[in-house]
C-alpha cells in the first residue's frame, strides 16, 4: 500500500503556534485534506499560500505575556477594532505622527550630516591646520590659507611634537581625456601622502604611494565614469589647461561622510616646485595640516609659534610695522568656523544646526501634543469601555498595555507611511533646499535614533492618555460624573504650546526672508546689474587679455570693460599703506585694476577726481580710497588728495591718492564696509569685467563668447553674472529661509489638525446643549462662534507667549549682520502672525463645528 502524502511538519506547528486552540484540530485536518488533494507544478506554492490564508486575525491567539496572569493580555486585533472604531481619530493622530516624523526624518539626517563632516578619518582627533592670525586696524580675523614653505619648516622646527604634515592647494581649470573636456573645479593639488595622511577611501590604488610620482592624479569614481566610460582609467593620461599630462594612478571610493575639501581630483602638488610663486612665504594658497599626537602637544605647539613666525618673517614684520601670527585649527573646528577669511574649504553655520535641531523637537514635540489631546478629549467616549471591562474583571495594567498598544500601533503605522514618504519626497527635497542628502537607513546609528525616537514618542504621547483611561473608576463611570474637568487645563495648555511655536516659527520665517530681501535689496554702492564676471583662467586668454578688452570694448553691446583683480564679492587682499603725513602705519583692503574700474561699477567720486585713460601716470603712480580708509588716516577729503602712499609688502610700490570714493560694499553685508585701496595696475587683474546693455543680454553673452573663442579656442569661456555671484553669499540665509518656511508650514499644519480634532469632539459632548440651543433659536453663525471662541481665545494667548519668544530670537540672530532690517519697523510682522494664525485655526474649527451647527436638534436630544 502507497504512503499517504504528508503536509510539511512546519506548517502544522505554525497552526499550533498561533492559531486558538479550538481551532487547531480543525485547521489541521482541513491542510492534510488539502496537501492530498492539491496537485500540479505549483502544489508547495498553492499549500503555503492556503497556510498564511489560515493565519487570518479571527483564528490568531490573543499575545500574552509569560510572567503575567490570563488579564494581563495585549490582544492585536482588539487594537485594531478599536483603531478602526475611532477611525476619524486614528487618522488623524496617524497623519500628524506621519507628517512630524517626515520633518523629524529630512532634519535628522541633514543635521547627522552636517555634524559628522570629516568624522571618518582614523587621525582625525590628532589632525590640525595651520591658519594666519591678522587684523585690520585693530580688528581681528583668520586666515585658512598658508604659503607653500610652511610644511616643511613646521616638520623641522617641531620634529618632537609633529609627526606629520600634508599641504592641499584648490584649483579649477579644462580637464581632458581624448575628446572629452569639461571644465572642473573640483580639484585638489596634494603632497604624495596626502592619503595616508587623511583617510580618504581608495577603490583603487595604495593610500602610501598612490601619488609618488609628479605626474600622478587619482579620479573619483563618478570623474572615472565621465571621461573613461566602462574602460579600466588606472594608466590613462588626463591634461589640464591642455598643457600638464597625468596618468591615472588611483581610483576614489565615495567617503563615509561629507567633508570640509570636496574633490574629484587629486593631482600631486610636486608640479608646482619649478615655480617661484609656491616656494615664496608671501605667496599664500595652501591649506597646510599637521598631525600631532593630542591636545596638550597641540596647544604646546601653539606656543611656540610666535618664536616660529618671527624665525621666518621677523625682517619683514619689522620692515612692515605689522606682525602675523599662526595657530593650529583642530579639524573638528574647521567646517563649522565660518568667518576664516580666504579659505577654499567648505563651511556650515553651527547656529543653523542649533535652530533647525529645535525645530525638529518642536515639531516632534506638537505631533505628540497632539496625540496626547485627542486622546484625553476621547477618553470621555471610552469611559463606558473602560467600565465595563474593569467590572468584568479586566487589570488597570491590562488596560495600560491595550491603550499603550493603541498608541504603538499608530505609531508603527505612522513611521512606515513617514519613512515611504520621505523615500519618495527625498530627492524634491534635495532639490528644493540645494542640498546633497541621503537617506542611509541601515547605518546603526540612524537605526538606534529612530529605535530610541519611537520609544520616546510612544513615551510622550502614549503613556499619559493609557494612565489616564486605566485609572477610571466602574462606579463613577457608572454615574456619568467622570471629573474629566481637572483635564481642561491640560488640554488648553497644549493647545496653547503648539500655537506659540507654530507662530513663532511663522514669524521667524518672515523676518528671516526679509532680511535676506533686505541684503538682495540694498543699495551696495554699485551697480551690479548687467554686470558680467570672465575668468582668465589659462594662459591663452591671459597672454591676450589686452586684446580681448580691445575687442570687447568694440561690440555694440558693450558699455565698459575693466581688469581687476577681484570684484565685488571676490578677492580682496589686505596689506599695509604707508601714507605720507599720517604717523601710523594702516592696513586696507586692496584692489588692483585699470583706470575704467568705476565706469564699469558705476562709482561716482566724492572727492578728488576718478582713474582718467587719458593720463598715463594714472595707469602707474594712481590710487583711490573709500571713505572708510579716508576716516583711518584722520585726513580730511581735502587734504588727502595728492598724498604718497608706500605699500612695502608689494616691492615698495608708491602710489598718489588721486580721489575718495563713497562706502561701496565690496564684501558681504554681514560685514562692516572696510577701508579699501584702489590701486591703478595693469599687472594684477585675474578677472574681466563687462557692464553690457541689460536690453541686448542674450546677444551680448553670445558676442562675448565669440570673441573670446577667437583669441582662446582651446578654452570654453567661464563667466557669472555680478548679481548672481553676490546673492550667492547669502546661500545658507536663503537656505535657512526656505526651511524655516516649510517646517512652520508644517506646524501650523499639525497644530489646526490637532484643534480640528478636539472642535469635532467639543461639538459632540455638547450635542444636547447645542440640540436645545437650537430649539431656543440660536442661529448657526452663533453655534460656530459659540465653540470656536475657546479655541481661538486659546490661540490669542498663544500669540502674547509667541511674540516676546520671536522677538527675543531674531533680535540675536540679526547680530551676526551689520546691515539688518529694523525690528521695530516690522512690528506688524508679529502682528500679522498671531493674526493670521488665529483665522486659520477659526477656520478649521468652524468647518468642523459647521456639521453640528445645522444638524437636526431633536436627533441630538434624542441621542442624549
Amino acid at each position: 500500500m502507497a504512503k499517504a502524502q504528508q503536509p510539511p511538519k512546519f506548517s502544522l506547528k505554525l497552526i499550533d503556534w498561533f492559531c486558538k486552540e479550538e481551532l487547531i484540530e480543525e485547521l489541521q485536518g482541513d491542510l492534510y485534506q488539502y496537501y492530498a488533494e492539491c496537485g500540479g507544478k505549483l502544489k508547495g506554492l498553492k499549500y503555503w499560500i492556503q497556510v498564511v490564508k489560515y493565519l487570518r486575525p479571527s483564528t490568531l491567539k490573543s499575545v500574552k505575556t509569560q510572567k503575567s496572569g490570563p488579564m494581563f493580555v495585549f490582544n492585536p486585533i482588539l487594537t485594531l477594532r478599536n483603531l478602526n472604531r475611532h477611525r476619524s481619530t486614528t487618522l488623524i493622530n496617524i497623519f500628524g505622527f506621519t507628517f512630524g516624523l517626515v520633518a523629524t526624518i529630512f532634519l535628522y539626517f541633514y543635521i547627522h550630516g552636517e555634524l559628522t563632516i570629516d568624522s571618518f578619518h582614523k587621525d582625525g582627533d590628532k589632525i590640525y591646520r595651520a591658519i594666519r592670525q591678522s587684523e585690520v586696524n585693530g580688528t581681528p580675523y583668520n586666515i585658512g590659507v598658508t604659503s607653500g614653505p610652511f610644511a616643511g619648516a613646521l616638520a623641522n622646527d617641531f620634529p618632537e611634537s609633529i609627526s606629520d604634515v600634508t599641504r592641499v592647494l584648490t584649483e579649477s581649470g579644462l580637464v581632458s581625456a581624448g575628446d572629452r573636456k569639461f571644465y572642473e573645479d573640483r580639484i585638489l593639488m596634494a603632497d604624495a601622502n596626502f592619503f595616508d595622511f587623511f583617510s580618504y577611501p581608495l577603490a583603487v590604488g595604495d593610500p602610501n604611494t598612490v601619488l609618488d610620482n609628479p605626474n600622478s592624479v587619482v579620479l573619483s569614481s563618478k570623474m572615472a565614469k565621465k571621461y573613461f566610460g566602462d574602460e579600466n582609467p588606472i594608466g590613462k593620461e588626463i591634461k589640464a589647461d591642455n598643457m600638464f599630462a597625468f596618468i591615472v594612478t588611483g581610483v576614489m571610493d565615495e567617503p563615509p561622510a561629507k567633508t570640509h575639501i570636496p574633490f574629484d581630483f587629486v593631482a600631486s602638488i610636486e608640479l608646482y616646485n619649478q615655480f617661484d610663486w609656491f616656494k615664496n612665504w608671501w605667496s599664500n594658497s595652501c591649506m597646510t595640516y599637521v598631525k600631532v599626537s593630542s591636545p596638550q602637544v597641540a596647544e604646546n605647539v601653539k606656543a611656540q609659534l610666535p618664536g616660529f613666525m618671527d624665525k621666518y618673517f621677523g625682517e619683514d614684520f619689522q620692515k612692515f610695522g605689522r606682525r602675523i601670527d599662526l595657530t593650529l585649527e583642530s579639524l573638528e573646528e574647521i567646517y563649522f568656523n565660518n568667518q576664516t577669511r580666504y579659505d577654499s574649504a567648505l563651511h556650515g553655520n553651527i547656529q543653523s544646526i542649533y535652530i533647525l535641531g529645535a525645530v525638529c523637537i518642536a515639531i516632534l514635540f506638537i505631533a505628540c501634543f497632539n496625540y496626547v489631546n485627542l486622546s484625553i478629549a476621547q477618553s470621555y467616549m471610552r469611559a463606558k469601555e473602560v467600565g465595563v471591562r474593569k467590572v468584568l474583571g479586566v487589570h488597570k495594567k491590562r488596560l495600560v498595555l491595550q491603550f499603550l498598544g493603541e498608541s504603538l500601533m499608530t505609531l508603527f503605522f505612522s513611521v512606515f507611511l513617514a519613512i515611504t514618504l520621505c523615500q519618495f519626497l527625498n530627492p524634491l527635497f534635495n532639490q528644493a533646499f540645494g542640498i546633497e542628502l541621503e537617506l542611509n537607513w541601515t547605518d546603526l546609528n540612524v537605526l538606534i535614533f529612530f529605535v530610541s525616537l519611537s520609544g520616546l514618542v510612544l513615551i510622550t504621547s502614549g503613556l499619559y492618555p493609557a494612565l489616564l483611561l486605566s485609572s477610571f473608576k466602574p462606579t463613577v463611570i457608572m454615574r456619568g460624573n467622570l471629573g474629566l474637568g481637572k483635564n481642561v487645563g491640560l488640554r488648553k495648555g497644549l493647545v496653547v504650546m503648539q500655537f506659540a511655536i507654530s507662530i513663532f516659527l511663522i514669524v521667524a520665517t518672515v523676518l528671516i526672508s526679509r532680511q535676506n530681501t533686505y541684503m538682495n535689496n540694498k543699495d551696495l554702492g554699485f551697480d551690479k546689474e548687467a554686470v558680467i564676471v570672465v575668468r582668465l583662467y589659462n594662459q591663452e586668454i591671459r597672454k591676450n587679455k589686452e586684446t580681448f578688452m580691445k575687442n570687447l570694448r568694440e561690440l555694440p553691446s558693450v558699455k565698459a570693460v575693466s581688469n581687476m583683480s577681484g570684484e565685488p564679492g571676490g578677492f580682496h587682499d589686505v596689506t599695509v599703506f604707508k601714507v605720507a603725513g599720517v604717523n601710523e602705519d594702516l592696513r586696507f583692503r586692496t584692489v588692483f585694476t585699470d583706470t575704467a574700474y568705476l565706469s564699469v561699477l558705476g562709482i561716482d567720486v566724492l572727492s578728488g577726481r576718478s582713474f582718467s585713460s587719458d593720463l598715463s601716470t594714472d595707469a602707474s603712480d594712481a590710487m583711490l580710497i573709500n571713505e572708510k580708509a579716508l576716516a583711518e588716516t584722520g585726513l580730511s577729503a581735502e587734504e588727502i588728495i595728492g598724498k604718497k602712499v608706500n605699500l612695502p609688502s608689494w616691492n615698495d610700490m608708491h602710489r598718489t591718492i588721486i580721489g575718495v570714493v563713497p562706502d561701496y560694499h565690496f564684501t558681504s553685508l554681514k560685514d562692516e564696509v572696510e577701508p579699501v585701496g584702489i590701486i591703478a595696475s595693469e599687472n594684477f587683474g585675474g578677472r574681466v569685467v563687462i557692464k553690457v546693455n541689460n536690453s541686448n543680454l542674450k546677444e551680448a553673452m553670445i558676442a562675448i563668447d565669440e570673441t573670446y573663442r577667437e583669441l582662446s579656442p582651446g578654452f570654453p569661456l567661464q563667466y557669472d553674472f555680478l548679481d548672481d555671484s553676490l546673492e550667492r553669499l547669502y546661500e545658507e540665509e536663503q537656505k535657512q529661509a526656505r526651511l524655516f518656511s516649510a517646517f512652520s508650514g508644517i506646524s501650523i499644519f499639525l497644530a489646526c489638525l490637532g484643534i480640528f480634532g478636539l472642535a469635532a469632539y467639543s461639538a459632540q459632548q455638547r450635542q444636547k446643549e447645542l440640540g436645545i440651543r437650537k430649539v431656543l433659536g440660536a442661529t448657526v453663525q452663533q453655534i460656530i462662534g459659540l465653540i470656536s471662541k475657546e479655541f481661538v481665545l486659546l490661540v490669542m494667548v498663544a500669540t502674547v507667549l509667541a511674540i516676546p519668544a520671536a522677538w527675543y530670537f531674531i533680535s540675536n540672530w540679526l547680530k551676526d549682520y551689520a546691515y539688518q532690517i529694523d525690528l521695530w519697523g516690522h512690528w506688524y510682522v508679529f502682528v500679522a502672525g498671531g493674526i493670521v494664525t488665529v483665522i486659520i485655526a477659526l477656520i478649521t474649527v468652524s468647518i468642523k463645528t459647521y456639521k453640528a451647527a445645522i444638524s437636526d436638534p431633536t436627533e441630538s436630544i434624542r441621542n442624549e
